[in-house]
Order: C-alpha cells, then sequence, then structure tokens
C-alpha cells in the first residue's frame, strides 16, 4: 500500500514538473509572457546582407524546399545549416527597426523550422517552413531597399 501511494506521489510529481517546464518554456523562460522573438535572433557568422546576398539565400532555400519535397532530409539539412542559416538569423537586426512584425514572423519561421529539422524531421513540414522563410525574405529584400529575388 505504501509503495502505491508513493509511486503515486512521484507519478504527480514527474507530471508537475513537466507541466511546470512546458509553462516555462511557452512563456519564454521568465514567467513574463515573453516571445524568444521579442528580439532579434542571435547572430551566425558573418552574411552578405545585399541584393546578392538576397539572391543567393533564395536559390539555396529553393534547394531546401526541392530536396524536403522529394523526402530528402540529409540533403534538406545540408541545404539550409550553412550560409542560408546564418543569412536567415543575420538579416533580422536590420530588418527590426523597418518592420518588427515581418522580423518577428521570420524569426518564428526560423525556430520552427530548426526545431522541425532537429526534432520531429517531417519533410513536408521543413518544405512548409523553407518555402515561408523564403516568402518572408523576399519580402524582407523589398523592406530593406533590394529588389525582389526570384521575380
Amino acid at each position: 500500500m505504501r509503495g502505491d501511494i508513493a509511486l503515486f506521489l512521484g507519478l504527480v510529481a514527474v507530471i508537475g514538473g513537466g507541466i511546470v517546464v512546458a509553462v516555462i518554456f511557452l512563456l519564454g523562460g521568465n514567467g513574463g509572457g515573453n516571445n524568444a522573438c521579442d528580439n532579434a535572433l542571435p547572430p551566425l557568422g558573418r552574411s552578405d546582407i545585399s541584393q546578392a546576398g538576397f539572391q543567393a539565400e533564395d536559390a539555396g532555400l529553393a534547394k531546401v524546399i526541392q530536396a524536403a519535397s522529394a523526402g530528402n532530409l540529409p540533403a534538406a539539412e545540408d541545404a539550409f545549416f550553412g550560409d542560408v542559416h546564418g543569412f536567415t538569423h543575420n538579416v533580422d537586426p536590420p530588418l527590426r527597426p523597418i518592420d518588427e512584425e515581418m522580423a518577428r514572423d521570420l524569426c518564428e519561421s526560423v525556430i520552427h523550422i530548426e526545431e522541425e529539422l532537429a526534432i520531429d524531421r517531417r519533410v513536408d513540414v521543413i518544405a512548409s517552413d523553407a518555402a515561408r522563410i523564403r516568402a518572408l525574405l523576399r519580402d524582407a529584400a523589398e523592406a530593406l531597399g533590394y529588389a525582389r529575388p526570384g521575380d
């Protein structure tokens, strides 16, 4: 009987702890309701934030979309992680003062594809996320005064 009670209390503690961790994660870690995208994504290396840079990342995201659409997860990962990934982080700071809503949307989309590539690994979702990021980067190019890539 005591063993059953101890087991029950242990399960309650584990489940309760999991709920607390989930709430903290969803609230941005400080309980204040802040979102991870309230601030710019941290920089990753260096990126060429220019017309040529936007064109290169547009082509890179096309490779991610193509690979994921073909069900080739390793190729999608290879195409995303590197210059494309760095660019998605590095374009956030110059974009944010011009269009904060777009920068937030880009940030959330980047975090989602990062999680998808690392955890769930669903190629259809990765292709969709990459297409969303590509569209946002096309809009960002225009917002920053460059010609829209891909057009």
